[in-house]
């Protein structure tokens, strides 16, 4: 099934969009066989993948024009998006790092943002020896504002899931 990217800037709000893996837009750092196993991870639990300002830090989550925080490449991030749930209410960071455990600075940095922080094996579609770290909003927080806008944006461009993804 062929999806639409949503784009933000139609709403005003910046240069950003929320790619579904139907899209031609649809891309991660990797080969074609990690962009499929991406493409399959994303269709499987409907997520859209955040394209805009700060997408492969915690500022993004913020909707930030920019990365204001020279630290956010030297937490131990590797190969990292953001990600949208298919209804624009859940949003998280998603990271891919060739390590063993958590490191240490990632789960400070975490825990300086109040978000959660943990390993998922069926997030792992990355591979490559990395491990999958998801650094997630709280659900008893407010709307942070990815999820405010998301849920705008998607409301004015919705998104069409196949009843199933072979």
């Amino acid at each position: 099934m062929k999806q639409h990217t949503a784009d933000g800037a139609m709403l005003g709000t910046g240069n950003w969009s929320l790619v579904p893996p139907g899209s031609d837009d649809f891309e991660v750092y990797g080969g074609a066989a990690t962009v499929q196993r991406a493409r399959e991870w994303a269709f499987k639990y409907q997520l859209l993948l955040y394209r805009g300002p700060a997408q492969a830090c915690v500022h993004g989550l913020y909707r930030m024009d920019v990365c204001t925080f020279s630290a956010c490449t030297s937490v131990g991030m590797d190969h990292t998006q953001i990600w949208v749930q298919h209804d624009g209410r859940t949003a998280f960071l998603l990271t891919h790092p060739y390590a063993e455990d958590i490191p240490d600075k990632l789960r400070v940095y975490a825990e300086m943002h109040g978000l959660s922080i943990r390993s998922n094996p069926f997030d792992g579609w990355y591979g490559h020896g990395t491990l999958p770290i998801r650094l997630t909003i709280p659900p008893d927080w407010p709307l942070w504002p990815i999820e405010r806008d998301s849920v705008l944006l998607l409301h004015t461009q919705p998104v069409e899931w196949p009843e199933s993804y072979e």
